[in-house]
């Protein structure tokens, strides 16, 4: 049986709608888990719920011991970044609770050595302020071609991985409540990259796609993502 609503919604509220493990604002997509299963008698309680984002769900709810790769949540570690998270959000109760952009991919062009995707990116302002302009950085692992309309390119280093950074601003007035396209996906103005056979494994194996977001009267929001997450190779 799934939790009663009374617990999802404590859940919710308590974990401000993030992650309790990376922390990443899941907005409809967050999940309420059990951290000891039902099958094995966990109860709809909330000192047995965890809020996770869908990529988190999924890592600590299937993980074959048949084929042991990487290392298992384990119910005990759960607790731990729950209850960490749980006790930030107690103690930063005005902290912006909807700060986050939405970052995923569209198939461009696809052929049997090489596919082409657009980054697509999206922003609500979850404030009660309009922001007065903003401004945008995505860094890309340098081994992934990448073809852009309208940003700014430049070459830089992150923790002495060679990057491709993209930089483009603008005075737009974001209204509370709007959502604006950050990276659209248009003729002159977008991000394309590509998977090919050369840089396959390293696609999958290394390497994340980041960015930073500025705005005139809200904190930076940072985040980052696999780019094995944002193909279909």
């Amino acid at each position: 049986m799934p939790f009663p609503r009374v617990v999802r919604d404590e859940a919710l509220v308590r974990s401000h709608r993030r992650c309790c493990v990376c922390h990443e604002f899941g907005g409809r997509s967050v999940n309420v888990h059990h951290i000891v299963q039902e099958a094995d008698s966990g109860p709809n309680t909330i000192e047995n719920a965890i809020c996770l984002c869908l990529r988190c769900h999924a890592e600590a709810g299937h993980f074959n011991p048949r084929h042991s790769m990487g290392t298992k949540y384990s119910p005990d570690e759960l607790r731990l970044h729950r209850d960490q998270w749980w006790t930030h959000c107690q103690s930063h109760p005005d902290e912006p609770r909807g700060l986050f952009l939405e970052v995923h991919f569209k198939a461009r062009s696809r052929n049997a050595d090489a596919h082409k995707y657009r980054l697509i990116v999206n922003y609500t302002n979850t404030l009660k302020e309009a922001h007065n302009g903003w401004k945008v950085q995505i860094f890309i692992p340098a081994f992934v071609p990448v073809e852009v309309g309208d940003f700014d390119k430049y070459d830089t280093s992150v923790d002495d991985a060679r990057y491709t950074m993209l930089e483009t601003q603008s005075a737009e007035r974001v209204f509370p409540g709007a959502t604006i396209e950050v990276v659209p996906n248009m003729n002159h103005f977008f991000i394309e990259y590509e998977v090919n056979n050369a840089n396959y494994d390293r696609v999958l194996s290394a390497g994340n796609v980041m960015w930073k977001f500025f705005t005139s009267n809200a904190p930076v929001i940072e985040g980052e993502k696999p780019i094995a997450e944002l193909q279909e190779f």
